[in-house]
């Protein structure tokens, strides 16, 4: 009863979702699907139909392989279809069949691999390693597909296990049928399958997935074809197959849908010197990865409320910082940064900032630079580290932090050069990075060559970090030759252009 009015209340809302389709008269949407999605389509194309009076017209194949019903020898023979369901590890197979939109590809579920007894059977254990080993051993006949999740196996999972040798005389590879179905009939002991395609299957029990070290996740993917006679009601069907409205349906036959999967995501906590950059490059490799990133910004040093140290003694969590070399080394001796992610990004040197269209005072040498110190009105200074650095080393090594100190200002929590442009202070010295993007504020020039301390921006990855690989990928971009260009029209030094060099 529960199940029959979860369905009508899908078909109605699939009837919301498509109103103008329900008064259409003869239309209809060829579509031929792989074993992993068909006990999810079977349910779902009738409730599409009945909800929309677009026919569905559904023919069955495999992924992959050369037997005459799977799906890339029926293309090459000339069949036609508005839309292909199949595992995505076959993909390239398809697509170089050239008879399919690569562009229109969109996920629909996740698939694992699993084992298939005979109703009522004993279940043998394959929870580990060892005792999937032990059952292989023990079987006196074992089945697995013709399709992706049995060539998998036969040709990687027990070669690498060294058994291959020892059980290959007593499997049987299923071609044209679910394996479950030859377990049910007796015709082998145990038998390995997707685990949608082993739960429809009467006179068959599903015994449990391989081990986690070899489970093989499988994506199911729809494309639209080439030759689609009936573009818009494919492009209809294949919303409601990826909403959450189907996904109940999927999640009951053994799959993952994709459509209740929570996004990836990296959080990011980057410092001002960064930061131009990041905003450019974030973006970029959140299109490119479908991973979402969350940025937050602090400074590298400093006692006020956002400064990166103080946040993270305060409990806040992210996957990467990046900030100065100096201060992370810090942060990864207290223990909150994984000491072998460290990866230096770029260098970075100190210039100064007037109010736009103000005079730039020259500050190309040591005596300028006194010069126009001790001229200006009013200095500001970052309270991160090319601030420290410039009052707590140069302006004393200078021989002027007496004469101008009381005019100097620290800036805690913005950009020194928004303090400028705000006219607040006459000058500010800060990375030439955290200058540049702030309008009301010109660059002035960089402080003299012997007076530089080139900062090192670095990145690392949390010790806490809820996302760890998606952190790797993220610093593996940042870090890459490609993107090296987009960090130096910023005002930065890639440090990626010096290891090529």
């Amino acid at each position: 009863m529960r199940k029959s009015s979860t369905l009508s209340s899908l078909i109605v809302l699939l009837a919301i979702a498509f109103p103008s389709a329900a008064q259409d008269s003869g239309p209809q949407v060829r579509v031929i699907t792989s074993g992993g999605f068909t006990a999810a389509f079977d349910i779902l194309g009738p409730i599409f139909e009945q909800a929309t009076g677009i026919e569905v017209v559904t023919e069955y194949g495999s992924s992959m392989g050369g037997g005459p019903e799977s799906i890339p020898v029926r293309l090459r023979r000339g069949e036609t279809f508005d839309l292909l369901i199949f595992n995505g590890s076959a993909f390239d197979g398809v697509a170089a069949t050239g008879r399919i939109r690569p562009a229109s590809r969109v996920e629909l579920a996740r698939s694992i691999v699993g084992m298939a007894v005979r109703s009522n059977a004993p279940k043998p254990d394959i929870s580990s390693m060892e005792a999937f080993v032990e059952t292989l051993l023990a079987a006196e006949s074992i089945g697995y597909s013709a399709s992706v999740s049995g060539t998998y196996l036969s040709t990687e999972v027990w070669p690498e296990l060294g058994i291959w040798d020892e059980i290959e005389a007593k499997t049987t590879r299923v071609v044209g049928e679910r394996v479950a179905t030859v377990v049910a009939r007796g015709d082998v002991e145990i038998g390995f399958q997707a685990r949608s395609e082993i739960l429809p299957i009467e006179g068959a029990d599903y015994a449990g997935p391989i081990p986690d070290d070899i489970q093989s996740v499988a994506t199911i993917v729809v494309v639209m074809t080439d030759h689609m006679e009936n573009p818009e009601h494919a492009h209809r069907l294949v919303d409601f197959l990826s909403s959450e409205e189907a996904a109940a349906v999927i999640d009951s036959t053994g799959l993952v849908p994709v459509a209740l999967e929570e996004p990836e995501q990296v959080k990011v906590i980057t410092s001002g010197g960064f930061t131009a950059a990041f905003n450019i490059l974030g973006p970029i490799f959140q299109e490119a990865t479908g991973i979402e990133v969350i940025t937050e910004y602090g400074s590298s040093m400093g006692g006020g409320p956002e400064s990166i140290p103080v946040r993270l003694e305060r409990g806040e969590t992210a996957d990467i910082l990046i900030l100065n070399r100096p201060p992370l080394d810090e942060l990864t001796e207290a223990g909150y940064i994984q000491p072998d992610s460290l990866v230096d990004l770029v260098h970075s040197i100190i210039g100064m900032a007037v109010r736009s269209g103000a005079p730039q005072p020259d500050i190309s040498t040591r005596e300028a630079l006194v010069e126009t110190l001790l001229a200006a009105e009013s200095i500001g200074y970052s309270a991160s580290v090319s601030g420290t650095y410039l009052s707590t080393q140069i302006f004393p090594a200078l021989g002027i932090w007496e004469a101008i100190q009381p005019k100097t200002k620290r800036v805690m929590t913005e950009r020194v050069a928004s303090v400028v442009a705000r006219g607040e202070v006459e000058i500010g010295f800060q990375q030439v990075s955290a200058i540049l993007p702030i309008e009301g504020a010109d660059f002035a020039g960089t402080i003299p060559n012997e007076l530089q301390r080139p900062s090192t921006f670095s990145t690392g990855i949390m010790e806490n970090a809820e996302n760890p690989e998606s952190a790797r990928q993220l610093i593996e971009f940042l870090s890459s030759e490609s993107v090296a260009s987009i960090i130096e029209s910023t005002g930065l030094s890639p440090v990626v252009r010096e290891r090529v060099r």
